[in-house]
C-alpha cells in the first residue's frame, strides 16, 4: 500500500514517530490499526469491565455460592485470560 503525503505532513509524521521511538512506517501502521480496531477494543474493554463487576456483585449477594469449585474457577480464569489476550491483540501488545 502506498499512501502519499504532502511534505509538511510527512515531516509531522516523521517527527511524531521519532518522538514515539518507532519508524514512520510503524507509527502509521499503529495509528491505522488503532483506528480500525477502535470498536472491537471498546467492546472488549466493556466485556472485561462487565465481567469484573458481575463477579464482584455476585460475590456480595451470594458469598456462599461465590466459593466456586476448582474446575469452575479454572474455566472462569481461562475465559478472563482469553478476553485479556484478545484485548491485548487488539491493542497490538503482547499478552
Amino acid at each position: 500500500m502506498n499512501v502519499p503525503f504532502e511534505e509538511n505532513e510527512l515531516e509531522a509524521v516523521t517527527a511524531a514517530a521519532h518522538a514515539a521511538g518507532v519508524s514512520a512506517r510503524q507509527y502509521i501502521r499503529d495509528a491505522a490499526l488503532s483506528r480500525a480496531l477502535a470498536k472491537q477494543t471498546a467492546f472488549l474493554d466493556a466485556a472485561l469491565e462487565a465481567y469484573a463487576y458481575s463477579k464482584g456483585a455476585f460475590a456480595e449477594v451470594c458469598p456462599e455460592d461465590a466459593a466456586m469449585n476448582a474446575e469452575f474457577r479454572r474455566a472462569e480464569e481461562e475465559a478472563a485470560r482469553r478476553l485479556a489476550e484478545m484485548d491485548s491483540q487488539a491493542h497490538g501488545t503482547a499478552a
